[in-house]
């Protein structure tokens, strides 16, 4: 409860410094948004087990965000209340070195820092390698399409559109494979799922 509280009167604040009207205006309205985020059950994001992705974190916060349409501003308020441990004691030191005379923190800031301190570039890099070299070998269309998934958000820019996605995806197929879905992929509005459907799985 006392979380909520805090919670609570730092998005009122803030709100009320980015809107520049009286908090008593709008505390009853952030009490609802609030609730309305917790309600959602976002992620929980500690920093203290190594095997917990931030990336993961950020991407289902995001989507929780996003169904709230939360602003930027109000988005970073929302995922502090879920950092835990030893997290929180990083986010307050990156908050004390912006400045005290910083603006309000913005989610595409807050999410550069974040990534930065509990994502490595290195480990980026080899996510990303791996991501290039991904082949389907011994795995089944299902179980690649999933690691594909999964290391492709680590590389927007490579599968910034669809066509790029669905390209990259194919020519990591099983050679016998390849004449299958290779002129459906060429198709305009193809996706995966398309793929898949054509391979029957």
């Amino acid at each position: 409860m006392r979380d909520i509280i805090q919670l609570l009167t730092r998005l009122v604040v803030t709100q009320a410094r980015c809107q520049e009207v009286g908090i008593s205006h709008i505390d009853r309205a952030i009490s609802v948004r609030v609730l309305d985020f917790i309600n959602l059950d976002p992620p929980v994001f500690t920093g203290a087990h190594p095997n917990k992705d931030p990336q993961t974190f950020i991407d289902r916060m995001q989507r929780t965000l996003r169904v709230m349409k939360a602003t930027a501003t109000e988005s970073v308020e929302l995922a502090f209340y879920r950092l835990r441990d030893v997290v929180v004691n990083w986010y307050e030191s990156w908050e004390l070195s912006r400045g005290e005379d910083a603006p309000p923190t913005v989610w595409q800031e807050f999410t550069g820092a974040f990534l930065c301190h509990y994502l490595p570039p290195e480990l980026t890099r080899a996510r990303v390698d791996r991501f290039l070299t991904l082949q389907q070998d011994n795995m089944s269309v299902r179980e690649n399409n999933l690691q594909f998934d999964s290391l492709a958000r680590y590389a927007p820019t490579i599968v910034a559109n669809m066509e790029d996605r669905v390209h990259r995806f194919v020519m990591g197929l099983e050679p016998h494979l390849l004449n299958d879905c290779m002129s459906v992929s060429l198709q305009p509005g193809i996706d995966i799922s398309h793929i898949r459907h054509t391979l029957r799985v």
